[in-house]
């Protein structure tokens, strides 16, 4: 039998960040703990998700197991708990229950055959900025009515994210002494939908620095953590496709 209890924060952030690229997922369980992997149907954006067993108030997995779920249903379950709730997730049959304080309720399960699991791409860039989360999702919403497209622009002493339009433009400027960290050698530059990453940014509440990496014209990825715990909380990836300019 499949039994998870878990705060209502770590399943908050786990459906947020779902709720950015899909609306249907595949829960995959094993002794490690949670994974989630999903593509919007656009093939635009990417989400990998993990999530400890040791972050968990009570993990009993028997076996390797894989729970499809409706993501709006879930949110339906969020909406019910506390602040303070713990919620339990019990497999029952092709139904998922759930107990939050004293309301108990059940959803059915999807057909794990109709929810595909993307396979991850071999992403990889040696430039990098580190920077606060607040910072970036600050330089994104200043940009959120000039264009849908953002260009994020890396240099060895400085990070930029720019948009503009025929008659509006915005810029965000952080010099390396304003950042956590930054390893560049020579400048790249890329473009990005700008309605992705904010979604993206603005799930990401309980997290303090993002990792971005990226070249010229090519994939951005962003790597979170919501805990400074090295273990506990959720932590994952997000893999963005450039917006090639003509």
């Amino acid at each position: 039998m499949t039994k998870l209890s878990i705060s209502i924060k770590n399943l908050r952030e786990i459906i947020d960040l779902l709720n950015t690229v899909v609306s249907e997922a595949k829960l995959k369980l094993d002794s490690n703990g949670l994974n989630v992997k999903a593509v919007d149907s656009a093939h635009v954006a990417m989400i990998d998700i993990h999530m400890n067993r040791e972050s968990f108030i009570d993990y009993d997995v028997d076996q390797e197991d894989e729970l499809a779920v409706d993501v709006d249903k879930l949110k339906g379950i969020i909406k019910l708990a506390t602040s303070n709730d713990n919620i339990v997730m019990i497999k029952e049959n092709e139904r998922l229950k759930f107990k939050l304080g004293s309301i108990s309720k059940s959803i059915p399960l999807l057909d794990n055959s109709s929810v595909l699991t993307p396979k991850v791409p071999a992403i990889h860039s040696e430039s990098y900025v580190i920077l606060r989360k607040g910072e970036l999702e600050r330089g994104l919403k200043a940009a959120e009515d000039v264009s849908d497209a953002i260009k994020l622009i890396m240099k060895p002493d400085e990070f930029r994210a720019r948009s503009a339009s025929e008659s509006e433009d915005s810029e965000m400027v952080l010099q390396k002494t304003d950042l956590i960290e930054l390893n560049c050698s020579t400048e790249v530059k890329s473009s990005y939908p700008l309605d992705y990453l904010l979604r993206l940014v603005k799930s990401l509440g309980n997290a303090e620095e993002l990792k971005l990496s990226f070249k010229d014209d090519y994939p951005l990825s962003i790597e979170f953590k919501t805990s400074k715990d090295a273990v506990e909380g959720v932590s994952g990836f997000f893999l963005l496709a450039p917006r090639m300019e003509h």
